[in-house]
């Protein structure tokens, strides 16, 4: 099997492909079948995958074009792989890296377009306009957001590696699934996530009473909010996205249809909290900073509980930094891989004796 490395010194391709998460194991099996002796490897967020063959890249695109594939809905051919820095000190070397595949030629049109995942200092749109400008310069090429391109540019980041792909907008492509987790909104299934929520408190030993007061960050669908509600007084579940029908129709249940920071930044809730939860499906540091902001609104010694997303495979650096931040607001932060939660990790804690105030 090609190594990445060596990608556009021979024969060989590498692409990033996009499958529903929960079905990556079929996906990788329906690509191995489709190009025997290929390898597979994933990538930090859930539903990507980084296909390996030793397939030549044109060949390989015609088969999975042609193929009626059950699982994957995006395949984008890469040949790069470079470092992403948190900050724009990347952008350079992103557009060398481009340029260096040695398709853009002088005249032709390209497009830039970036897929960002993970917490950087930049967005998306930055890194398409720096690394468009440079490529022209690196180039003679012309950066063109509207007319038909010849070439589209496709940065795939993964919080600190970028997938550097020159295509033909024809070779990006764009599958029908057959099988799919994807549910329209109010349709999800919210089973697992209940069961996510009841271990997480038998784990930390959180018993919640019949007067609770509880909050629900990053809540929708409602899945957490509807176990929560079988035992407290009121949940009051913060979330931009809409709830399960059959949860927003709780009489103890209160959506507030913003974001974390949004609530906190408009001083809109009234605590005081019993209980905290948090899985919201942002970059861990993000959810722990959303938790601090938020803490003065839980009782001292009150508990809390948030989902540690993995957006990298550093998880031990993911978990630290989510130690790091949380600690400044909550002590006791520990943390479990639960039955129900396998790829992540949650983590328990209280809110720190030493406060003043707990209400708005």
């Amino acid at each position: 099997m090609t190594e990445f490395a060596e990608i556009g010194s021979g024969r060989g391709a590498a692409f990033v492909v996009t499958t529903p998460a929960g079905l990556e194991p079929e996906a990788r099996r329906e690509l191995r079948r489709l190009l025997p002796g290929a390898g597979t490897r994933p990538l930090p967020l859930k539903g990507n995958i980084l296909l390996l063959t030793d397939t030549d890249e044109a060949e390989a695109v015609a088969l999975l074009a042609a193929a009626e594939t059950l699982h994957v809905s995006r395949v984008v051919p890469v040949q790069r792989r470079v470092r992403a820095s948190t900050d724009v000190a990347c952008f350079p070397e992103i557009a060398q890296a481009a340029a260096g595949i040695g398709r853009i030629e002088a005249g032709q049109r390209f497009l830039v377009r970036c897929d960002r995942r993970g917490r950087h200092a930049w967005q998306s749109r930055d890194l398409e306009r720096a690394v468009a400008g440079e490529l022209e310069r690196l180039t003679e090429g012309v950066g063109d957001y509207l007319a038909q391109p010849e070439w589209l540019v496709r940065v795939e980041v993964y919080q600190d590696a970028a997938f550097v792909g020159v295509n033909s907008p024809a070779n990006v492509l764009r599958k029908k699934l057959h099988r799919q987790r994807k549910y329209a909104p109010g349709q999800r299934p919210l089973n697992r996530a209940q069961w996510k929520i009841r271990e997480a408190l038998a784990a930390f030993h959180i018993e919640i009473e019949a007067e609770a007061r509880v909050l629900d960050l990053g809540s929708a669908p409602g899945g957490w909010a509807a176990v929560l509600a079988e035992a407290a007084r009121e949940v009051v579940a913060v979330d931009p996205a809409d709830l399960d029908a059959q949860v927003a129709a709780l009489p103890n249940v209160r959506h507030m249809q913003c974001t974390a920071a949004e609530a906190a930044a408009q001083e809109v809730l009234v605590g005081p909290f019993d209980l905290v939860t948090c899985d919201m499906n942002v970059d861990p540091g993000e959810a722990a900073d959303a938790m601090c902001d938020l803490a003065p609104l839980l009782k001292p010694e009150a508990p809390a509980i948030m989902t540690v997303k993995y957006v990298t495979r550093q998880r031990r650096r993911h978990e630290q930094e989510a130690r790091r931040r949380l600690s400044e607001q909550f002590e006791q932060v520990r943390f479990r891989r639960l039955p129900h939660n396998r790829l992540e990790t949650t983590a328990g804690m209280l809110r720190r004796r030493s406060v003043e105030g707990a209400t708005n």
